[in-house]
């Protein structure tokens, strides 16, 4: 098969061919565009290629009496460009067919991990089985577009939500695609860009001592035998509700006053310096026998769900709108306004960031007014030196 620069001259009057019934003679311009001249004289151009699945095509571009060489030399790119764009998206399509879909994904990619480096993985995959993978499972990674983020924001807001559970939705959504575009499933996570919704309904909650006088009546009546201990445990420590609820017995020094929480939040374990009075409901707790410290009186396991006690608790104290979660707030609160050190508190709440402890620094008008009298006698004192 001779290769030429084709020229306009030799393509209006090509040689026949010597052997056989045709000669395909190649442009050297452009590659794959070919003359092919037969025993009867008629002479065409081709355009010889492969195709998207890499089988070789001929594409008959037009007899060159016809066609002229700059004509056919242009079809012939107009060809090229129109194969190497399938080409392209035969290749996409072959990368989209290896990407998996959110539920191949979540099942045996991301659980998996979860289970190893998060402690929150049950919760975390109760959350994607009830309202994520519901949408959105069989649909590829690579299907689930920005927009689609942003309908689902839209959507729970309307079936009632609120702020606040959307956006942990949200933040596990981000998570899991951040981790399929860290692993090189997708080139690009939708979620970049979509921001956070703006939560009204965060509220800090401290308690007043007439307040807490109330809880603390309330708790002596409660006739559960662990909740009432758990709670005012948690009200002396400022300790999570988890911490607490999985604390065992071998954890803890009643001589040295002191509580090792072998996994915290941060990930490491902890130490926390016990009061006296903690002490005192731990000894009350003595007489429970198994490993942990709040068990279940019913499995013997960590009590983890006790809301129908708590709501009874915090009614009878006329509390209704108190969280658990409020007495960690009250714990920092009652230790900036004995004049605490924000250094102090964040290592009793064991935040691994001071930022994170300053949203529970609540100084109560009282010793906010307190320090204005500081600031005057100060003053006064100065002024009567002269």
């Amino acid at each position: 098969m001779p290769k030429m620069n084709l020229e306009q001259v030799f393509a209006d009057n090509p040689p026949l061919p010597e052997k056989g019934n045709k000669t395909n003679y190649f442009d050297t311009q452009i590659t794959g565009l070919l003359l092919e001249v037969r025993k009867t004289g008629k002479a065409t151009y081709y355009l010889r290629y492969r195709d998207e699945y890499r089988r070789i095509k001929h594409r008959r571009i037009g007899p060159a009496d016809g066609v002229s060489l700059h004509e056919a030399r242009t079809k012939a790119q107009e060809i090229k460009a129109e194969n190497a764009l399938k080409q392209r998206s035969a290749v996409t399509k072959e990368k989209s067919d290896d990407i998996p879909t959110l539920q191949q994904f979540v099942d045996e990619h991301y659980l998996a991990f979860a289970k190893m480096y998060k402690r929150s993985w049950r919760l975390e995959e109760l959350m994607l089985r009830k309202r994520i993978l519901p949408r959105w499972g069989p649909m590829r990674l690579s299907e689930i577009t920005r927009g689609f983020i942003l309908q689902f924001q839209s959507d729970f807001l309307q079936e009632g939500y609120k702020p606040a559970t959307v956006n942990r939705s949200m933040a596990l959504i981000k998570f899991i695609f951040n981790l399929a575009e860290k692993w090189e499933i997708i080139e690009k996570s939708p979620v970049w860009g979509v921001k956070q919704l703006h939560e009204n309904n965060k509220k800090e909650r401290y308690l007043s001592q007439e307040e807490l006088n109330r809880l603390m009546g309330a708790l002596k009546v409660c006739k559960s035998t662990v909740v009432p201990d758990l709670i005012e445990f948690l009200i002396l420590t400022g300790a999570r509700k988890g911490e607490a609820a999985h604390a065992r017995w071998e954890d803890v020094d009643l001589q040295k006053c002191t509580w090792k929480v072998p996994l915290s939040k941060s990930g490491k374990a902890r130490y926390i310096p016990l009061s006296n009075a903690a002490v005192t409901v731990l000894l009350r707790r003595k007489r429970e026998e198994g490993p942990y410290i709040f068990p279940s009186p019913k499995t013997g396991k960590p009590i983890t769900n006790f809301y129908t006690t708590w709501y009874k608790i915090r009614t009878n104290a006329g509390l209704p709108d108190l969280r658990v979660h409020d007495l960690r707030h009250n714990f920092a609160s009652l230790l900036i306004n004995a004049g605490r050190s924000l250094y102090e508190v964040q290592k009793l709440l064991g935040h691994a960031n001071i930022t994170t402890t300053q949203r529970y620094a609540h100084l109560s008008q009282d010793t906010l007014k307190e320090a204005t009298e500081v600031a005057s006698l100060s003053v006064y004192d100065k002024t009567s030196l002269k």
